[in-house]
């Protein structure tokens, strides 16, 4: 493999930087860097594995070299082993891959936001190694490892024109949600992760006569437009929820183009470093805060189920209830929790799909990264696991490997978060303990086969090793055809 070395002139030429530092440049050119990157044979392409979307990449891969970037980090690293999280069994073993990854998120974002040309990038996902370099993970904040996170830079006076294609059989969900922040920055509050506005595609949605879908985003009202999102003041970036229960479906293919508005104005490295500075403080903060919160529930039980608005309209919304919510109003439910295990216990967890065409169950490092998932089972859904005579799902997370189908595997960890997902509602619900949760208890090994339902599916190594094989193997259509390796040994925990 070719190690690509990039250089302040090449990234002037790759996402618009103003020349202001151009010492450093080593042997080649801006042109001999495009030329080793070029992996696409449409330059318009905008795309997640498009030239646009690698020069944004690797931009960001050269910004997190910069001294206010690497003071930021060191300051963001010293937060975390001085902080609560640390002083859990294990934590701060993992401050060190939480402020890394956060940094390489914050520094793509920063590129993103002064390419001269639109493109998506995809981000809150495991490390990987495609068109010719290595690109790290970009998790924060509790990812869904089932989802692709493709995001958009975008401005709020521009107007913007997505296509949108998806196969005959298309994702769990799809939703293109517009945000007034990146990491963040912006500071927290009880709506915080209530979105601008949200675009569902499903059965109300028009479609081209190709089959494929325009999305505009714009400033200006609707005025009776169907496919479109009215862009608010302050946004600055919209990005699709790819949501992939069953993974051999086909995924979705984007495009994107500026059809109303001015480039973003060019920026010196040094200004792009102090931007990235302000993301990671901010995102560190917010780490700590939702970690501080977490560190308050019940350990190895589930907390009340929230709500997952579309958009907010004015009022500030119930984030729980009991009162039926349907998909007009909601993408989906979700619940959270703390597990702290010994090595001969297995949580054990029976949920109810609840009308929802989606149920997942993650798992999270302490600072709230996802553990490896592209090969192992630290995550697993509806579509996944198999379920119980009534319908419902039980889910065995513990530390080491029970012999169990639906083992939730936290990679040894004995301490660390799982949140519950269901998404997709079929009709109006009401999420509550009492109708979501048949059972969350602490199970020894040893009781593991009196607790669990007689039809509960064993496995042999062997089967284990093919149901790794095959969820990579899923996992890897992601890239749109792009040859990568993705998650496992990129991913080894330190």
């Amino acid at each position: 493999m070719k190690k690509i070395t990039l250089t302040a002139l090449a990234i002037v030429a790759m996402v618009g930087c103003k020349q202001k530092e151009s010492t450093g440049v080593e042997n080649g050119t801006a042109k001999d860097s495009l030329t080793l990157a070029q992996q696409s044979s449409d330059p318009n392409a905008s795309d997640i594995n498009s030239l646009r979307a690698q020069n944004i990449e690797k931009a960001a891969i050269e910004l997190m070299k910069h001294p206010i970037v690497l003071e930021a980090k060191a300051k963001g690293l010293k937060s975390y082993q001085e902080g609560e999280m640390s002083k859990k069994p294990e934590g701060i073993r993992f401050a060190q891959s939480a402020i890394d990854e956060e940094v390489a998120l914050a520094c793509t974002y920063v590129a993103m936001g002064v390419a001269p040309d639109p493109a998506f990038v995809w981000l809150y996902a495991a490390p990987r190694t495609w068109n010719g370099y290595t690109f790290p993970g970009t998790r924060w904040y509790a990812d869904n490892v089932d989802t692709r996170y493709i995001t958009l830079r975008v401005d709020d006076k521009s107007t913007y024109e997505i296509t949108i294609k998806h196969g005959d059989k298309k994702a769990s969900q799809i939703t293109f949600m517009l945000w007034d922040w990146l990491m963040y920055e912006r500071g927290i509050g009880g709506d915080t992760d209530v979105p601008m506005a949200t675009f569902v595609v499903d059965k109300n949605t028009k479609y081209n006569a190709d089959g494929s879908i325009t999305l505009t985003l714009g400033p200006e009202p609707a005025n009776g437009r169907s496919n479109y999102i009215q862009s608010k003041p302050g946004a600055t970036q919209i990005y699709m929820r790819e949501i992939r229960g069953d993974g051999s479906v086909p995924p979705v293919h984007l495009s994107v183009k500026r059809i109303k508005g001015e480039a973003p104005a060019k920026k010196s490295m040094e200004e792009l470093a102090k931007e990235a500075a302000v993301l990671i403080e901010s995102g560190v903060k917010a780490t700590h805060m939702i970690t501080t919160t977490f560190g308050q529930l019940a350990e190895n039980k589930i907390s009340p189920i929230r709500i997952r608005w579309k958009e907010s309209v004015g009022a500030k919304p119930k984030m729980s209830t009991d009162e039926l919510v349907g998909p007009d109003k909601a993408v989906g439910f979700i619940g959270s929790g703390l597990f702290n295990l010994k090595e001969d216990e297995a949580l054990v967890m029976t949920l109810n799909m609840l009308g929802t065409e989606y149920l997942s169950l993650n798992t999270y490092r302490p600072f709230l990264v996802s553990p490896e998932h592209v090969y192992s089972s630290s995550s697993l859904n509806n579509f996944q696991a198999k379920p119980n005579s009534d319908g419902s799902y039980t889910f065995v997370l513990a530390r080491k490997d029970p012999g169990l189908y639906n083992w939730v595997d936290v990679q040894g960890i004995p301490y660390g978060y799982f949140t519950f997902r269901w998404q997709s509602l079929t009709k109006p619900v009401s999420a509550t303990l009492k109708t979501t949760v048949q059972m969350v208890k602490v199970v020894k090994f040893s009781d593991l086969k009196k607790e669990l339902p007689a039809s509960t599916k064993w496995v042999t190594p062997e089967e284990r090793k093919a149901q790794r094989e095959q969820r990579a193997k899923l996992y890897k259509l992601r890239a749109l055809g792009t040859p990568i390796e993705v998650g496992g040994e990129l991913d080894k925990m330190y």
